[in-house]
């Protein structure tokens, strides 16, 4: 409706009824957005406007979500003014005693249950969350919508003056999050989440005994042990923390995870349909925890308040049965033991059914909530009106959504098959005749090594141009994030390269290399890398080989160039001349993986032609090696 003086001589609609909506929070006001516009749905007899109350110490970001839905939005100094039929809002901290309405106030909680100590904005002292102040209850006015009847009791025993003053609506967030369940492979085509990978989904409250407050490094460290190419890793954070600390300096402290591909999830929007997409969820004493174990979601608590956490509650029930992720451990096995708990472990089953403990009247609470608001503005609901929508979440947009990694630390290595070999002709212990020795590339083998080098043979053996006798070898490829290669944990299997092992006593790795694009913004990688890969598709091969030269020239510490050729696959040049192609038969072609092919197969004294089996991740393909004649011979170094 028009505000300021007059407001009925501009309105075009003549409602009967106002309804005050008070924001104080990002995350309340979400909270009120998501189920006001449905609740009062082609009902025009019904005026909203919302009251900004600037008070709260997160108050950082309400006034621009208002504006961006299109809220018309009333100084608080003018709420005094206003005579409501209704105020809703989903904070219990907003003062809605001094202006002295005599309104209904109906309080929505902008969490599950209540079930969290927090700080208390008026005393040095904490309270329980989502309840109103006394005055306000004891005016008779408030009414505390409920998820679940027990709250009522729980209520009622902590602050008597609630009696009688629940409503038992259910729970909309909830009810959201089932309809949206048919729509999980939607929300992880959104996130790009290809077949195949796991979606890993932080989720942190605020205060120092959350998730980030006890560990920030968690998601640089998550996927810095984590292969990119098995594992995605999301983070949502609560609007506090944005609130409190800005959104600039998140960003800077999440610098290197976002520059490894860390998805960064908007607090107000996405968050549900990001859960849905999970296939494990790290988490603590917060909601977005609680509402993942009734979903079913396999979940690790990277943190858990106890003193936060109200004893008798689901919450506290939660916190005592659920596993948690042992910081000072590797991380990766946690996470494969997570998502690999057999039928055996009942524990997920125990989570969601202490979640469902907290949900009563699942799929009605938009309804029973529409009942209460109209029975409070003691207005009939709209006879003709549409039925209540059941919307899912809407897919989720990931925040500066980072680009593709393109500097890699790669780990290669050749995997034995049923018969106790790699692939290898002959005997299983002797090398073979047609290989080629790595010392022919030069000495330089990764980015700080300095392991011996092997005698350079002549290039031009025939071992160059040999093929595998019998299969070729399984090569397994796995690629982290060079952006956090500061947090990777000690490694427990050292590789050859990083030991400086002669080559002889290494034959099937594992191998560690840098790989990287060209046109990385981060020089550091460039400079340093072993190979490095042209980040567009070259027209022609000619056109590939004279990228190769030039590459290898400028960067002598670089073993091997790689480059897509359109329709042709990759060819990928090596120090010494040669030239192989490599082309994959299913849909792996990305530059980088195939060149991590030709690097292990020289590291391993293989012949670098025929075939092999590319294992990357829990996939598998052929990939094919053919020697090439390079268009031009590499220029000599100074």
């Amino acid at each position: 409706m028009p505000l300021g003086t007059d407001p009925e001589r501009w309105q075009t609609f003549r409602g009967e009824r106002l309804v005050v909506a008070v924001a104080r929070t990002v995350t309340s006001t979400v909270r009120v957005l998501d189920v006001l516009r449905p609740v009062l749905r082609d009902d025009p007899r019904v005026h909203l406007v919302f009251a900004f109350d600037p008070t709260s110490a997160f108050n950082d970001g309400v006034h621009a979500l208002l504006r961006s839905v299109g809220a018309r939005v009333l100084p608080w100094h003018q709420f005094a003014r206003t005579d409501p039929d209704l105020i809703v809002t989903a904070t219990e901290n907003a003062d809605l005693t001094a202006a002295h309405h005599t309104c209904p106030v109906l309080v929505l909680p902008h969490g599950v249950g209540f079930h969290k100590v927090v700080p208390d904005a008026r005393s040095d002292r904490d309270r329980l969350a989502g309840v109103v102040p006394d005055a306000l209850l004891r005016s008779g006015r408030a009414r505390l919508a409920i998820s679940h009847p027990d709250q009522a009791a729980q209520l009622a025993a902590a602050h008597p003056a609630t009696a009688g003053r629940t409503l038992l609506v259910g729970d909309p967030c909830y009810d959201a999050l089932l309809g949206g369940r048919a729509l999980r492979a939607t929300y992880r085509a959104a996130l790009g989440i290809a077949d195949g990978r796991r979606l890993i989904m932080i989720s942190s409250t605020w205060r120092d005994r959350s998730v980030l407050g006890r560990d920030p490094a968690l998601p640089a460290r998550l996927l810095a042990e984590l292969p990119l190419d098995d594992y995605a890793v999301a983070l949502v954070t609560h609007p506090n923390i944005t609130s409190a600390h800005g959104g600039y300096a998140l960003r800077s402290h999440l610098g290197s995870a976002h520059d490894a591909g860390l998805l960064t999830i908007p607090p107000t929007a996405g968050w549900q349909a990001t859960l849905l997409a999970a296939d494990l969820l790290i988490g603590d004493h917060g909601s977005v925890t609680f509402y993942g174990a009734a979903l079913g979601t396999p979940l690790l608590l990277g943190a858990f308040s106890d003193d936060e956490a109200v004893a008798g509650t689901p919450m506290a029930e939660l916190g005592r049965i659920a596993p948690r992720l042992q910081r000072d451990a590797p991380l990766r096995p946690q996470v494969e033991r997570a998502l690999g708990r057999g039928p055996a472990d009942d524990t997920p089953e125990r989570l969601r059914k202490v979640g469902e403990s907290a949900f009563a009247t699942p799929g009605r609470a938009l309804a029973r909530l529409r009942t209460a608001v109209y029975d409070l503005l003691r207005l009939p609901e709209p006879e003709n009106g549409a039925p209540l929508p059941l919307h899912a979440p809407e897919p989720p947009v990931p925040q500066d959504l980072p680009e593709a990694t393109t500097a890699c630390y790669v780990h290669t290595s050749l995997v034995e098959d049923s018969s106790g070999s790699a692939g290898r002709s002959g005997s299983s212990t002797a090398p073979p005749t047609t290989s080629v020795s790595w010392g022919s590339l030069g000495s330089a083998a990764s980015p700080g090594a300095s392991g011996p080098s092997s005698p350079s043979p002549d290039a031009s053996s025939p071992g160059w141009c040999g093929s595998w006798e019998t299969e070729g070898p399984r090569i397994a490829v796995e690629r982290t994030p060079a952006a956090v290669v500061a947090f990777s944990p000690p490694p427990t299997t050292p590789s050859a390269v990083d030991t400086g092992t002669p080559l002889g006593d290494a034959l099937d790795g594992p191998f560690r290399h840098l790989s990287c694009a060209d046109d990385e913004e981060d020089r550091r990688w460039p400079e340093s890398a072993s190979v490095l890969v042209r980040r567009t598709t070259a027209d022609t091969a000619v056109a590939a080989d004279r990228w190769i030269d030039d590459t290898l020239a400028r960067y002598p510490g670089c073993l091997l160039a790689a480059a897509t050729v359109t329709g042709r696959g990759c060819r990928v040049g090596l120090r010494d001349g040669h030239t192989i192609e490599v082309s994959a038969t299913g849909t792996q072609h990305e530059t980088a993986v195939l060149a991590a092919v030709v690097y292990a197969c020289v590291r391993a004294r293989r012949p670098l032609s025929g075939f092999a089996t590319l294992a990357l991740g829990d996939r598998t393909e052929d990939v094919e090696l053919r020697p090439a004649r390079r268009a031009s011979r590499p220029r000599p170094t100074d």
